[in-house]
């Protein structure tokens, strides 16, 4: 059968587009690169639960963002309920349009510094409305921290780096807004919380 130029233009345009369908659908179906524990988990990282699980959670947060406030008693209850076989490192990431999003972390690293990482953590988001230079100032004598040494830290801007660093590992691992969470190396996106706790139920079930 004779083609003309036409049809065989046509035929072209039919066969290229297949093959353009294919190739997206392989591309699709390809697992994705799940990250290194090491990556997501560097030396210093915050760790809540069992720091020998298997099984990690991982969020990169902003303690002024409404969302993360919204998840924070919900991840906290989920951790709470699998410590033993489940671990929570947090991360910062604080946005730009957040304003007091930098303190807050400077706030939580020099709680720190004194083993009260987690309890600065559950204060801030627990008065997320109120949050300010005096609060955070004010929250160090209300946990019991040494107040000169907390305000030392935090003033002078002592974990600046560290929070630096979580921010330049997250937009690395293509994080773009919080909370985002990486459940065994691979990146979730959760609707909701009750996504993000079958997520894990689910992967807990496993092992």
């Amino acid at each position: 059968m004779n083609l003309t130029g036409e049809s065989k233009f046509f035929i072209g345009i039919i066969l290229a587009t297949v093959a353009i369908i294919i190739g997206g659908v392989f591309f699709m179906s390809k697992p994705e690169k799940l990250l290194e524990k090491s990556e997501l988990i560097p030396a210093g990282s915050q760790i809540k639960g069992n720091s020998e699980a298997s099984d990690y959670l991982v969020e990169f947060s902003d303690f002024q963002c409404p969302a993360c406030g919204a998840f924070y008693p919900q991840v906290k209850s989920l951790v709470n309920a699998n410590k033993d076989k489940l671990s929570l490192s947090y991360r910062h990431f604080p946005l730009d349009q957040h304003k007091m999003a930098v303190p807050a972390a400077l706030a939580a690293e020099a709680a720190a510094e004194q083993g009260k990482f987690w309890e600065m953590h559950d204060y801030i988001f627990e008065n997320q409305a109120g949050l300010s230079e005096e609060m955070l100032l004010s929250a160090g004598e209300k946990l019991g921290l040494d107040k000169a040494k907390y305000e030392e830290a935090y003033k002078n801007k002592k974990y600046q780096e560290k929070v630096s660093k979580d921010l330049a590992d997250g937009k690395r691992f293509s994080v773009n807004a919080t909370p985002t969470f990486f459940l065994n190396g691979k990146k979730l996106n959760p609707v909701n919380f009750d996504d993000l706790k079958r997520s894990v139920e689910e992967e807990l079930k496993k092992n």
